[in-house]
């Protein structure tokens, strides 16, 4: 909303400005003010973008007025009105204070011609801004795609990240896995998802061919407005997309470096790291299932993908995109997985100590291991020892 100030002592001058200014085109709203006192308090309650006002007036004059307006609303186009005999005090304030003077008696032409001058510097900061926004919000979805599947931000691109006190992390998914695929239902899907979520902090929708994720970055975390809004949504995409919805709970932490960890849990609610259960290796390609055979072979050592893709003469990277395409995992998720899920059995069913099995399921640091199961599993190794449970 384009809004215009006029600032004179003298109704016969003001009111005229003021109607002239209201007939053009693009003008949304005309304010008026007595003088500069007047003029600061309009401009503490609206967002103004051209102001118009005397250079004479009793109390703050217009150039004090232009000059705290510089000052506080640096955008805010300010255009002083002077007579002749005050011609050259208003060239010299031009220099510092003002974006132009113009002289009395006022024209229609002129005060279009300046009208529209702002209007153009508005109409074309208004577009950059969105343009930035856009930008700087695809950005920030990519960045924490690339967290979500272990990438590093970039050190350059931290700024991006929302301020937070927690971070957590819910992914939905559906039986029928195309109903994400079609372009216009993943848009509908990522808007309708941000809006819900947004009331609670700074939402990132993140879209893949399976499944759809939101990860919020929250000042103050409300775990039961959370869980509320995350069974609303599964309700609302049902309805959309007429089909049964699944919600993986990723959880929530402090640390961002945690995200990905977050993501695997989810996944695991999802029921999309049982690759290897019988059946479900058939459609993978078969340097995949030799992949897969590789991880559960030498997990316990380094299980290095480059190693493997050495030993096959294989490019790594070609690999790696091929492993995520087929298992919707990356193969450090996937890697992950499988050892936890082998940590787990070995609490169950053994009595080894937790460095132990830590070692046994390729970590060597125990503090890191325990902190990765109890980020991933949602129990320290030691309680889920003790709760003996049978996932």
């Amino acid at each position: 909303m384009f809004t215009v100030l006029v600032v004179d002592d003298e109704p016969n001058v003001r009111a005229p400005v003021r109607r002239m200014l209201s007939q053009m085109e693009g003008a949304d709203r005309v304010l008026e003010a007595a003088d500069g006192k007047q003029a600061l308090e309009l401009l503490k309650r609206h967002e103004v973008h051209l102001v118009i006002t005397d250079i004479r007036m009793p109390g703050m004059d217009g150039l004090a007025l232009a000059a705290t307006i510089r000052g506080r609303y640096p955008d805010t186009e300010v255009y002083v009105l002077t007579g002749y005999a005050e011609f050259e005090y208003a060239q010299r304030a031009v220099e510092h204070q003002v974006s132009g003077y113009l002289l009395k008696p006022l024209s229609r032409h002129k005060l279009a011609e300046v009208f529209e001058a702002a209007s153009r510097k508005y109409r074309l900061r208004r577009h950059s801004y969105q343009v930035n926004t856009i930008r700087s919000k695809a950005l920030l979805e990519k960045r924490v795609h690339d967290l979500l599947h272990g990438v590093p931000l970039p050190q350059f691109d931290e700024g991006l990240i929302p301020p937070f006190e927690r971070i957590a992390l819910i992914s939905f998914s559906t039986k029928d896995l195309r109903s994400f695929g079609e372009t216009s239902v993943r848009s509908f899907i990522r808007n309708g998802a941000y809006d819900a979520f947004c009331r609670l902090g700074v939402p990132v929708v993140c879209m893949e061919e399976r499944l759809v994720s939101i990860v919020l970055f929250a000042v103050s975390f409300d775990r039961e407005a959370w869980d509320r809004q995350t069974a609303e949504t599964s309700a609302w995409m049902e309805d959309k997309l007429r089909l049964p919805i699944r919600t993986g709970c990723g959880g929530s932490t402090r640390e961002l470096a945690d995200l990905s960890l977050m993501y695997i849990r989810s996944m695991v609610k999802l029921g999309f790291t049982e690759v290897s259960r019988r059946g479900s290796e058939a459609r993978l390609s078969p340097i995949v299932r030799s992949l897969l055979d590789y991880v559960r072979s030498e997990y316990a050592g380094s299980a290095l993908l480059a190693d493997f893709a050495e030993a096959r003469q294989v490019n790594a990277n070609y690999l790696s995109n091929l492993f995520h395409q087929e298992t919707g995992m990356t193969y450090t998720q996937y890697l992950t997985h499988y050892r936890l899920t082998e940590a787990k059995r070995l609490l169950r069913e053994t009595n080894l100590k937790i460095y132990e099995v830590c070692a046994l399921t390729g970590y060597r640091d125990p503090a890191y291991f325990s902190r990765l199961f109890k980020t991933v599993v949602g129990l320290s190794p030691n309680d889920y020892r003790l709760g003996t449970p049978n996932t």
